[in-house]
């Protein structure tokens, strides 16, 4: 098995196979500074801005970051234990609930969200760039969406020419990018307390609060709840390298949880302050305070998105290589060029109608990704015990643990569609999630099935009438 310089087995960071035990190198610090990494990019200020739609500073502080921690909670259960034992990323570990050829499923599901929240980085930092651009005079207003779309194409080049070289780049870099975007994110959050007031911030009312409470805390919850089950295919990627469950509780917490809710602060008071901004300070700090107030948010901008997205094109590439027959044909660098392709089209053709609903991405997120946890959860600790048949995870064919009916476990798709039928019926997609609902109650029918019919689930299947210990 080949080596790259950081010792990691070559085929398992950038294929189809397991990271052994002896490869699972990453330290739980090593871990928090990836998952920061990951977390902090500019999604902090449009999901922060989303909230100030309906909650006033204190409020959304205290929610935003409550309801990102139970949110983190779903995800861990459904990812963590699984990728440190096993050494999983996301599309693997969905074999057991949607079977061999089920799980080709996941890898659509893995590649076009995470290239979704890369494209709206990309974009988000070319709209800031050409925001700056114009200002400095270098160009035009009427070039301004021709200099967005090149800056969204230079930084996404700049993310290809990073990741393309290997995996092993984001432990490399990871602890200089997740230090830089949050000793810069600290300082963008304390220039909008200094220049607006905080007696000012704390008194600005949300725009578009409905006059009833329990309904705007409800969308602010739900909102923050559909950000964190979108980590679910970015947390299997990263937690694969460390092999201790235990220990990647406190890094993933503070790094993903903690971290990004922090953050969306900016975008909450952006939000708050200059109502019409989106959650962006850039425009409201370069009318306050000129070009060099601005500054420190524009480098968060450049540097926080770059890392993202870079963990972003890993993992997608990363969910086009776990099925063989792609694996044999398609090389790592291959691989990130058809996730950034996939970004380059959407930003040169879609950039608008893209950016412009991702609210909608964004609260879809918990959809699909909401159901799949529980399922995920009620495999996993209920079903199966926490024993998954590894050879089953790597063979296909007839006769293989996770082969079910033709490759394909009815019972998981079944009860996803159940979630997601929930989701609908209950709450407005569009306008805001319904996640929890929606993920409890696809845990509830699957496992009614699987107890149903055990030994379509293999020998760790409980009977319809077994006790769980």
């Amino acid at each position: 098995m080949s080596q790259t310089t950081d010792d990691i087995s070559t085929s398992g960071t950038e294929g189809s196979l397991p990271l052994l035990s002896s490869e699972r190198n990453w330290s739980p610090k090593g871990l928090f500074f990836s998952c920061s990494q990951t977390a902090v990019a500019t999604w902090c200020f449009i999901i922060g801005g989303y909230v100030a739609f309906y909650l006033p500073a204190v409020q959304g502080s205290i929610v935003m970051v409550a309801a990102m921690m139970a949110g983190m909670f779903l995800v861990y259960l459904a990812t963590v234990p699984m990728a440190t034992r096993y050494g999983l990323e996301a599309v693997r570990s969905t074999r057991p609930v949607f079977g061999t050829r089920g799980s080709l499923f996941a890898v659509a599901l893995t590649f076009l969200f995470t290239m979704g929240w890369g494209t709206t980085l990309m974009i988000f930092s070319g709209k800031s760039a050409a925001l700056l651009l114009v200002t400095l005079g270098v160009v035009n207003q009427a070039s301004e969406p021709t200099a967005q779309t090149v800056s969204s194409l230079i930084c996404l080049l700049v993310v290809w020419a990073l990741i393309s070289r290997g995996p092993g780049i984001l432990r490399r870099i990871g602890v200089i990018v997740a230090c830089s975007v949050l000793v810069l994110g600290v300082m963008v959050i304390v220039v909008i307390v200094a220049k607006v007031g905080l007696g000012t911030l704390l008194a600005a009312k949300p725009s578009a609060a409905s006059g009833n409470k329990l309904l705007d805390y409800t969308t602010a919850v739900e909102l923050m709840l559909a950000t964190a089950l979108s980590w679910w295919p970015f947390i299997g990627g990263m937690t694969r390298f460390s092999k201790s469950t235990k220990k990647s509780v406190r890094p993933i917490t503070l790094g993903l949880g903690v971290a990004l809710s922090v953050i969306c602060l900016i975008g909450l008071y952006t939000g708050l302050a200059f109502p019409d901004s989106g959650g962006n300070p850039v425009p409201g700090l370069l009318d306050i305070g000129g070009v060099w107030l601005a500054l420190p948010a524009f480098a968060f901008i450049i540097v926080a998105n770059i890392g993202t997205t870079m963990v972003g094109t890993y993992t997608a590439a990363l969910s086009l290589k776990q099925q063989p027959a792609i694996d044999a044909r398609l090389s790592w660098r291959g691989a990130t060029t058809v996730a950034a392709l996939t970004a380059a089209v959407l930003i040169v053709f879609l950039a608008d109608p893209f950016y412009n609903n991702f609210g909608a991405f964004l609260t879809l997120s918990g959809v699909v990704f909401g159901p799949l946890c529980g399922l995920q959860i009620v495999d996993y600790f209920i079903i199966r015990k926490q024993r998954l048949d590894v050879d089953g995870l790597y063979k296909d064919g007839p006769g293989t643990a996770y082969w079910y009916w033709k490759g394909i476990n009815l019972a998981g798709f079944a009860s996803m569609g159940v979630g997601v039928v929930v989701y609908f019926l209950l709450l407005d997609p569009i306008t805001f999630a319904s996640s929890l609902p929606a993920t409890l109650s696809t845990g509830i029918v699957y496992l009614f099935l699987a107890r149903k019919r055990p030994k379509s689930h293999g020998p760790g299947a409980l009977p319809l009438n077994a006790q769980v210990n």
